[in-house]
């Protein structure tokens, strides 16, 4: 019996972890999808190009608010509790989607409507910043020694998987109410169907016991914070210079793909989705693949070795997703899906451990939203400009190849990392050490 309690307190930390970066990843990337429909309705212009770059700003301002969401839910992650940090986050992001799902356009309420947009994208940014990074955080803190980065790469699962929620949601609703409805206001229901994912997220983590980690000589967090910067510099750069990648390759290798294919495949958009989704599956599992990869092979190694085949495949991937041929489409995002999967898999136990655990959830939520948000963020924006305006067919690919060069250079220089090999003993992990 205690065996099966068990089990089943391993599966409720893990799927309490996942959830909620689900919930984050499956609104940014709705909006993502969408863009065009905002560009229409929040952004009117006579320039298209102009209109969806407007679009594309609002999900970059959403993208850069992480690094301060990061900040406040890293301090209440460590001085309270990590389960206080991970149920605020899903609240912040799951009422302004809700919002967005019913908000006037710019036809019914003028320049209000773009302002009031803006300032949701950037409540549900302030979000995504604390939640990945305090999901990864819980999950590799409870983990196994030696299960450390397969358990880690069920965060990096969990967004994927939102991703693919997003997507197939995007599908389904297009499918069903075709292209004249989509554009009036079917756009609008997938924002309203996150309600059945925060509910889901809010009472798995609810429910959970999460012991509180307790405050040394620095009772106050604003001397936290400082400590956290004075002491923990080091690490939190290594983070950061390693995670240039990681939002990059997802919303330009996945998100911005797909109007990518639209125009250079010659393909249909909800054909470009259905690629897309194929992908998400892809780097969901694979993610999964690389965090047990690493536990056996060495956790870095492995990242490092996704961060390679980025760096190397990426032109010929999307040389082959630029193909109308669907089986060299799927063959070309498989290769992004490796590579990103291998990346972030086992590198989200290299974060964790790299920390100490009193302040572990403020430095890993800095150093990787900070990144994130900032090159994440401005990727697409920068892609379409590069793409639509200078007319280089190829830039979501040397967009992705810089992300690469920039992490794997940054962690073969820093001497930070090499406390992340699985044959190090890591004490530091054990969040004991902290009370």
């Amino acid at each position: 019996m205690s065996g099966q309690q068990g089990q089943l307190s391993s599966a409720r930390v893990v799927l309490a972890g996942a959830i909620g970066n689900a919930i984050e990843f499956y609104d940014f990337t709705v909006y993502a999808f969408l863009a065009g429909y905002f560009a229409a309705h929040f952004f009117p212009s006579t320039d298209p190009v102009a209109g969806l770059l407007a679009s594309y700003a609002t999900l970059a301002v959403g993208m850069i608010m992480r690094p301060v969401g990061g900040l406040v839910l890293g301090l209440v992650g460590d001085r309270l509790s990590r389960r206080y940090a991970l149920q605020l986050s899903i609240v912040l992001i799951a009422v302004p989607t809700l919002i967005i799902g019913v908000l006037p356009t710019y036809q019914t309420i003028g320049v209000l409507a773009p302002i009031l947009l803006i300032a949701l994208r950037m409540i549900q940014g302030l979000s995504v910043g604390g939640e990945y990074s305090s999901s990864i955080v819980y999950i590799v803190e409870h983990a196994p020694p030696q299960r450390r980065g397969l358990w880690g790469s069920f965060s990096p699962m969990g967004a994927f998987g939102g991703l693919f929620l997003g997507t197939a949601v995007c599908i389904i609703v297009g499918d069903f109410l075709g292209a004249e409805t989509m554009a009036a206001w079917g756009w609008r229901i997938p924002f309203i169907a996150s309600i059945v994912l925060t509910v889901v997220g809010l009472a798995v983590r609810m429910g959970l016991g999460v012991e509180r980690t307790r405050p040394d000589d620095s009772s106050l967090s604003e001397n936290l914070l400082v400590r956290a910067f004075r002491d923990h510099w080091r690490e939190m750069l290594a983070i950061a210079l390693a995670n240039t990648s990681t939002g990059v390759v997802t919303f330009v290798g996945f998100a911005y793909a797909v109007p990518w294919m639209v125009q250079m495949a010659g393909v249909t958009r909800q054909h470009a989705l259905g690629i897309n989704l194929y992908g998400l599956v892809a780097v969901a599992l694979l993610s999964l693949a690389g965090g047990a990869l690493g536990d056996r092979l060495g956790r870095l190694r492995v990242s490092m070795s996704g961060l390679a085949i980025l760096l190397a495949c990426a032109w010929p991937a999307f040389h082959l997703m630029q193909s109308p041929n669907t089986s060299s489409q799927m063959l070309g995002i498989s290769i992004i899906a490796l590579g990103q999967g291998f990346f972030v898999g086992p590198m989200c136990a290299c974060m964790v451990a790299l920390v100490n655990p009193s302040v572990r959830t403020t430095v890993v939520s800095i150093g990787y939203s900070l990144p994130v948000g900032v090159f994440g963020g401005l990727a697409p924006m920068v892609t379409e400009y590069f793409f639509a305006r200078l007319g280089i067919q190829m830039a979501p690919a040397l967009v992705i190849m810089a992300g690469a060069f920039v992490s794997l250079v940054s962690i073969l220089a820093m001497a930070s990392w090499p406390y992340n090999d699985p044959t190090h003993p890591e004490e530091r992990l054990n969040p004991a050490a902290a009370q």
